[in-house]
């Protein structure tokens, strides 16, 4: 009687996948759908995978421009394009520079160096005060 309902039914559903339903029903104990029940719950279905792949749309866009920010980024932007490599390999500490490199200010720009007028703190090398340092010497009276 219901597959007689399910053939003259002019609402349009998979047969086989209600079918599989209903015996997947069966199989735990639960109720079998009628074909309103299965359309309705198809349609919530499509539905909800719509909604799905549009959030992963937005999520790839989303990404996609924080992958292209970060590449502008990387390239430098606007100042890198104007002054080319002169802003390259800056730092602002010695701790940004690999030993034996310091944080060297040549006027215009800072880069590390091996050599020329330090920065450290913001004192520049010429006016460091000298501390005194105690040297143990040995001692030469000391028969061994």
């Amino acid at each position: 009687e219901q597959m007689k309902e399910l053939t003259s039914d002019p609402l349009a559903y998979d047969a086989d996948a209600f079918q599989k339903k209903n015996a997947s029903r069966k199989k735990f104990g639960v109720p079998p759908l009628t074909v309103e029940e299965f359309i309705k719950i198809e349609e919530q279905v499509r539905e909800m995978d719509r909604v799905t792949k549009k959030k992963a749309a937005l999520l790839a866009e989303e990404m996609m421009e924080q992958r292209r920010a970060a590449e502008e980024k990387k390239n430098g932007g606007f100042l890198s394009k104007i002054f080319g490599g002169a802003l390259k390999n800056g730092c602002e500490s010695n701790f940004d520079c690999e030993r034996p490199e310091v944080c060297c200010d040549v006027g215009f720009k800072k880069i590390c160096c091996t050599n020329g007028l330090g920065i450290v703190d913001g004192i520049p090398v010429e006016k460091y005060q000298r501390g005194v340092l105690r040297v143990p010497l040995p001692n030469d009276n000391v028969d061994y």
